[in-house]
């Protein structure tokens, strides 16, 4: 990584980390990222040189920065976990322990644009990819893709219980979080007990073969 690159990037940190915090009492647009710019010190419209791609650059960003947030803290994490045990405190992280939540209410909104809506999916996806990939998960099969199907409904539903959410320590959205998890296990497992039929049991594929 050359200096700029790497001055760049540590930019782009300070930049997300002062969103993070004035989100919560500014509305999302330009006049945040100028002042953003002054709380980090950066010349007048450096977000510019920092996200030639523009608000959608920044939105998708900051996801991605959230997400490697979350995995440093489940490095400090208790390791010996089962695999729903993992994902559950993945997903508690990320959704409580990285933003305020009024940082999550806005992105939410700004995802349920046109322009955008194609931008969270793929933020989503990606955000449930790497909690599956935390928790273990090394398949390569339609499997790769129902897992993380699943966990999607999970994930973005608890977003909006979250947002909703007002008992101490969050123990509502964690116990939600639990709970759709074990809903889509015994789907999962439902699944596995079904026996689909192989080619040869269906009567007209075999009088054609």
């Amino acid at each position: 990584m050359t200096d700029i690159a790497k001055k760049h990037k540590e930019a782009r940190n300070n930049f997300f980390s002062q969103l993070s915090f004035l989100v919560s009492t500014a509305r999302w647009n330009k006049n945040l990222y100028k002042e953003i710019e002054k709380k980090c010190n950066f010349p007048q419209n450096y977000h510019y040189i920092l996200f030639p791609g523009g608000g959608s650059q920044i939105i998708e960003e900051f996801e991605s920065w959230q997400d490697q947030k979350m995995l440093e803290l489940l490095l400090t994490e208790e390791q010996n976990l089962k695999i729903r045990e993992k994902i559950a405190k993945a997903l508690e992280i990320r959704i409580i322990g990285i933003v305020p939540k009024a940082a999550i209410l806005q992105q939410n909104a700004l995802f349920l644009l046109p322009s955008n809506i194609l931008s969270g999916a793929k933020c989503y996806s990606n955000t449930c990819d790497l909690i599956w990939r935390y928790a273990g998960d090394k398949s390569e099969d339609f499997n790769y893709y129902s897992k993380r199907a699943l966990l999607l409904g999970v994930y973005t539903s608890s977003r909006l219980f979250y947002l909703s959410d007002n008992s101490k320590d969050f123990t509502k959205t964690k116990e939600f979080i639990a709970t759709s998890l074990e809903r889509i296990i015994n789907i999962a497992q439902t699944k596995s007990k079904i026996k689909l039929p192989s080619l040869e049991d269906i009567p007209i594929l075999r009088l054609m073969s």
